[in-house]
């Protein structure tokens, strides 16, 4: 493993286990056994529209739901391309990004709580946003830009969320006893 994929894992670690935090039910509510009821939203756009027509929906509001859903993301498909020349194409860094989305709303679904499509949509296209700004990053900067490909270069980001992943229901095993 090189120096810049040991880097990028560490970065990647403490950002993915940001967004599990983010993402997960919260510690008082699994504590208080208080998890909400889980809801399943498979229509495009229903939970968008709710929001923008219903002030008083549900939520954190229009800008911290909707920016929020969308920024959630960006920073993987701005980081994936810096550190592994894999995902220097859009089509492997959005693939990507819509793996982790998708792991997160199905996650929420066991876990309770809201699993919207609009969710896995606004998150992707952040990703999507993320991986343009890399470009641009690294159209200035190329000296940033990963030299050698590995093998599975894949592997290391999926190798961190797995991690995540299983850190997160290990803790939560641990503590309460799930």
């Amino acid at each position: 493993m090189k120096r810049r994929d040991v880097c990028g894992v560490l970065v990647l670690l403490v950002y993915l286990m940001g967004v599990g935090l983010v993402t997960g039910p919260s510690l008082y509510q699994l504590l208080a056994g208080n998890l909400p009821e889980p809801r399943l939203e498979l229509i495009p756009f229903a939970d968008i529209v709710t929001i923008l027509n219903d002030p008083g929906a549900p939520g954190l509001g229009v800008a911290a739901n909707i920016a929020g859903n969308a920024a959630l993301l960006a920073p993987l498909g701005l980081l994936l391309p810096l550190f592994w020349r894999y995902f220097g194409r859009a089509k492997n860094t959005i693939l990507f990004g819509f793996g982790v989305s998708l792991s997160i709303e199905l996650i929420q679904l066991i876990a309770g709580g809201v699993t919207s499509v609009d969710d896995l949509i606004l998150n992707t296209a952040g990703a999507a946003v993320g991986f343009a700004l890399a470009k641009l990053v690294l159209r200035a900067c190329p000296r940033l830009a990963p030299r050698r490909q590995g093998r599975a270069q894949w592997a290391y980001p999926l190798a961190c969320w797995a991690a995540v992943i299983a850190l997160a229901t290990l803790s939560d095993v641990m503590l309460f006893g799930l």
